[in-house]
């Protein structure tokens, strides 16, 4: 059997995504160079954090084709109709080119995931540099490419020989960990970030004799805005910039709240549907009903709301609420 990931590395790098992003508290992304949608249509789930939702995702690409199958897996399916999200959630996608900016788009966080190694590595990864962190210049963004030296690990790859390739046909360089950390480093300095390298894919199932994952076959990083950025960009920017391609809007509960006894009954209800056998339940379990969530928008809320009721008593050391009989 063949080296293999699991979780796949697709899907390794798209949570490794995600979590940064919900971890910086974000509301809007921007993904440049984002094919069919993949990682977007991971980040429509609204976020673990509901204090932070994610609202505004949007996406560029220079494919029409590729731009047409994000668009249909970007649309709202029928579980996001029947089950109303408290948040509102808009999609955006542009066509053109991701090394040009987009007029007045401004977003939290960009992301440009496996695309950079696409592009000339002494005009178009300077550029694409320029546009996200000089053009865009958001809070947060989030880079990631192969690491070359892992490439030892795929026999078939030749790597270190004359007959070394790359992992995909269309690559136009693969960087060492040096050459990623010295281009990470000087965009960071050039253009006021703070910059952390991070690596995924850092073990296989059945590996080659001799394994070493040097890093980790994906090499991600990850620039932090600083608080004071008085750097002026002189770059130039030529080309025409990307058009809106299309706009989505999610289905979001707008119902009225229920009134003050409605409302009782229904967490009374669902709190008892939970309860274990002592007539007690987890704050977490309750928030996770839907209807609950339309109710109060956020988990704080509800447990402010449970605090006052004489109906429920909380548990400090066990974090339990008991519903009172």
């Amino acid at each position: 059997m063949e080296p293999y990931f699991f979780p796949a590395l697709w899907e390794q790098r798209r949570i490794c995504i995600a979590r940064t992003l919900y971890e910086h508290h974000v509301h809007s992304v921007l993904e440049v160079g984002c094919g069919e949608g993949n990682v977007l249509s991971f980040l429509v789930s609204p976020s673990p954090n509901d204090e932070h939702p994610i609202t505004r995702l949007c996406g560029i690409d220079i494919n029409n084709a590729a731009l047409d199958l994000a668009y249909e897996r970007l649309q709202p399916n029928d579980d996001d109709k029947r089950d109303l999200r408290v948040d509102p959630l808009n999609v955006q996608l542009f066509h053109g080119d991701a090394s040009v900016p987009v007029p007045d788009l401004s977003v939290d966080a960009v992301v440009c995931t496996e695309v950079i190694e696409h592009v000339d590595e002494h005009v178009g990864a300077p550029a694409l540099t320029h546009a996200v962190l000089g053009g865009y210049n958001p809070l947060l963004a989030v880079f990631t490419t192969p690491n070359a030296e892992f490439n030892v690990n795929f026999p078939g790859l030749a790597y270190g020989t004359p007959d070394a390739r790359f992992r995909d046909d269309d690559h136009k360089f693969e960087w060492t960990r040096e050459q990623f950390r010295s281009w990470a480093e000087g965009a960071a300095d050039k253009y006021g970030y703070t910059v952390e390298i991070r690596g995924i894919g850092l073990s296989m199932r059945n590996p080659i004799a001799g394994f070493d994952p040097y890093g980790g076959c994906t090499q991600m990083a990850v620039f932090t805005r600083n608080a004071v950025d008085s750097t002026t960009h002189s770059d130039v920017v030529t080309g025409s910039p990307p058009r809106l391609y299309a706009s989505t809007e999610y289905p979001v509960f707008t119902q009225p709240q229920l009134s003050s006894i409605a409302l009782q009954k229904l967490v009374r209800k669902f709190a008892l549907d939970i309860c274990n056998t002592q007539h007690a339940f987890q704050l977490d379990d309750l928030w996770d009903i839907l209807e609950i969530k339309q109710q109060f928008k956020r988990c704080r809320a509800l447990e402010k709301w449970l605090d006052t009721q004489a109906t429920y008593s909380a548990s400090q050391s066990s974090g339990l609420y008991t519903v009172n009989t």
